[in-house]
């Protein structure tokens, strides 16, 4: 596989390294967020379609207004289109954002920002976030969802203790609270998400090679993730990170 024909070659590391094994091992890549599995042995896109069919089917009916936030690279973005929502995705990364428009061209609204920088328009009907909630303070987070929405979808991966960079979940629903917006359906998936990791952890060694050839990396980059990705199995199964479906009103 030439470079050239890798559009995500460039992609900030790591997600340049899942997206080409996935690609390598499913045939092609249209998340890059979790999966929700019902056996450990199903497809991750299959995992990856049920997780966001939990988001979509807890939306109100289109067209209603919808932000996306962290669009990745658009195939939720543009599947909301296609039903008929009226949606805007974005997200501050230069690389999902030329990977969009190259693959969906002017179908899609997407535009180049920070959530806390979202300009205010006219309301949202619903705002999801998508594994995008972890990178934005939870404070600023539901502050600016103040001024957009009365609905937060939230489906993402929390921490259980002052571990990692996740939000811990008790301050995340405190901070929703301080702004008004109070949790109507709450759904832990943490045992059916985290087959996720076993999956890429099983095929690091098995693509190793591949990885440092085609996307120029060193075998200690390589070997460093693959230690990270049981290190992070570890903390799921001893209970510090945990996976949530949330709906937030106001």
């Amino acid at each position: 596989m030439s470079h050239a024909s890798l559009p995500y070659r460039e992609f900030y590391y790591p997600l340049n390294v899942f997206m080409h094994l996935l690609t390598l091992e499913e045939g092609e890549v249209r998340y890059l967020h979790y999966g929700i599995f019902d056996r450990p042995d199903e497809p991750l896109i299959a995992a990856q379609e049920r997780s966001t069919s939990m988001l979509l089917e807890r939306l109100p009916a289109p067209p209603a207004r919808v932000l996306d936030v962290g669009s990745g690279i658009g195939t939720t973005l543009h599947r909301l289109g296609q039903l008929g929502y009226t949606v805007i995705g974005i997200t501050p990364d230069d690389k999902q954002i030329a990977f969009i428009r190259a693959r969906y061209g002017a179908s899609v609204d997407v535009r180049q920002t920070r959530f806390e920088d979202f300009p205010s328009e006219q309301p949202f009907d619903a705002i999801l976030f998508q594994e995008s909630s972890q990178y934005i303070d939870s404070e600023a987070l539901f502050a600016q969802a103040a001024t957009l929405t009365s609905r937060v979808l939230v489906l993402d991966e929390f921490a259980t203790q002052p571990v990692g960079h996740l939000h811990q979940w008790a301050p995340f629903v405190e901070a929703a609270a301080r702004h008004g917006f109070s949790i109507v359906e709450e759904i832990d998936v943490t045992d059916r998400a985290a087959p996720t990791i076993d999956y890429f952890n099983a095929r690091y060694p098995r693509y190793r090679d591949r990885l440092i050839a085609d996307l120029e990396l060193t075998a200690e980059t390589i070997d460093e993730l693959m230690r990270g990705g049981f290190a992070y199995r570890a903390a799921y199964a001893q209970g510090d990170y945990s996976y949530r479906l949330a709906d937030f009103r106001r």
